[in-house]
């Protein structure tokens, strides 16, 4: 019969002299590692979706950076009124500082956001940045030495569903300010918005 080195007879493993691991189970440890998996997967996917909002989130405040940017450079030396000199409107159009308003540059500059003429806001201010630039009789007119103020809103959504239920919409808003260089001979109407 089945006698081994130790002289335990090993036939019978149920039988009174089988060798046992006592109060242990034999079974597979795959039972133990699929739950773990089930309950720590959820976890790292949220992290990850996370992640990933977050980095759209700092794009999203990156491009309208850039476009604010981008808008206050031409509207510091072409104070014109959107469309009065482009044929794009919200339309991304190759940029010509003597054609393009600050709107249509700072637009052209986010239209992977959307961006559109409500989003963007062109101001001209006084040097102090307290007022609208005004003429020496108060009426509003842009000089150089007024500061030129472009300010680009978007409101950012979460793609995560958890996430998005807890952060909800947030609105982000960059502003750039910078003197103007250079009056616009054919100025068709500078906005200027009280502060």
């Amino acid at each position: 019969m089945g006698v081994s080195h130790l002289g335990i007879d090993r036939t019978d493993r149920r039988g009174a002299g089988a060798v046992t691991n006592v109060g242990r189970r034999r079974e597979s440890p795959r039972g133990q590692a699929m739950v773990e998996f089930a309950l720590v997967v959820p976890i790292i996917l949220v992290l990850l979706m996370s992640v990933l909002d977050f980095g759209r989130a700092i794009y999203a405040y990156n491009t309208i950076s850039g476009a604010a940017r981008s808008g206050v450079r031409i509207a510091v030396v072409n104070q014109n009124a959107p469309g009065t000199g482009c044929a794009g409107g919200d339309q991304a159009t190759p940029l010509d500082s003597t054609k393009v308003s600050a709107t249509d540059c700072a637009i052209s500059h986010a239209v992977a956001l959307g961006t559109k003429t409500t989003d963007v806001t062109v101001a001209y201010r006084d040097y102090t940045d307290s007022d609208i630039c005004r003429a020496e009789d108060g009426t509003p007119k842009v000089e150089v030495g007024c500061l030129a103020v472009v300010t680009v809103n978007y409101q950012f959504h979460a793609i995560t569903p958890v996430i998005g239920s807890l952060l909800g919409t947030i609105n982000m808003s960059s502003t750039t300010k910078q003197s103007v260089e250079f009056v616009c001979p054919k100025n068709a109407a500078p906005i200027c918005v009280p502060k």
